[in-house]
């Protein structure tokens, strides 16, 4: 018995929200200086790295669409010589 009513003042601990510590909140312009600080030390790729990657990028969504497309053919021509 006495591990239900422990459970049961778990879950309502876990359930009410003034029991959770309160946490101050952060203003728009403190906010915005955080986000302008995380920013700097992003690793940034150079134009020349975002040029190989959208490339690569670009190739193998052609390819899988091609891919995709031929499938989709080759299906179709089956359905039409099973049904048709």
């Amino acid at each position: 018995m006495q591990a239900k009513s422990a459970e049961t003042k778990g879950e309502q601990r876990r359930m009410d929200p003034s029991s959770r510590p309160r946490r101050e909140r952060t203003s728009v312009a403190q906010f915005m200086r955080e986000v302008r600080l995380e920013l700097r030390r992003v690793n940034w790729p150079s134009r020349r790295e975002v040029a190989s990657y959208s490339l690569v990028v670009l190739v193998a969504v052609s390819l899988l669409t091609l891919f995709v497309a031929l499938i989709d053919q080759l299906f179709g021509q089956f359905v039409l010589q099973v049904f048709g």
